[in-house]
């Protein structure tokens, strides 16, 4: 195979592998749409907000979600990092073990400070049994999306064995 040749391959399948990594992103961001339009419906439903406490509720519970993603994706993308670079936590000494434990336990102490202010804003906006139904019902959401992923996850293999 020639230069030019090599150079043409090399640009389609650049080409090629560009439009796979795109549309498997898409794919990705179109899905995480459908949940967080599912779970927005499943929680409306189950808290049964009238139209005023939805107007006032989402912007909030939209925005707490917002920045707690944040907060722990950062935070917690630098002990994965770590980890990942010594590939064991048996490979950490304990210095650097109990520094990323502590680090941890500052995530939680943010996460558990941010939770109590979300509810505090929550309180002017909705009675307390609401809440409360907010609270059970985002359990009961992801219990329902883990049962539905397992279900797929073992019907694609079942269909994998029998291939």
């Amino acid at each position: 195979m020639n230069f030019t040749n090599m150079k043409k391959y090399l640009f389609s399948l650049f080409v090629v592998l560009t439009f796979c990594f795109a549309t498997n992103a898409q794919k990705k961001e179109e899905h995480k749409e459908k949940i967080k339009l599912l779970k927005i419906s499943y929680l409306t439903e189950q808290m049964d907000l009238t139209a005023l406490e939805a107007e006032k509720f989402w912007p909030i519970y939209n925005g707490h979600h917002k920045k707690l993603h944040g907060l722990m994706t950062k935070e917690y993308d630098a002990i994965k990092k770590e980890l990942r670079i010594a590939k064991k936590i048996d490979n950490i000494d304990e210095r650097k073990a109990l520094d990323l434990f502590n680090l941890t336990q500052l995530l939680d102490r943010k996460k558990f400070e941010k939770n109590q202010h979300y509810i505090n804003k929550l309180k002017t906006v909705l009675p307390i049994k609401k809440i409360l139904k907010l609270h059970i019902a985002e359990k009961e959401f992801s219990r329902v999306l883990m049962r539905k992923y397992r279900h797929k996850k073992h019907m694609s293999q079942q269909k994998k064995g029998s291939e």
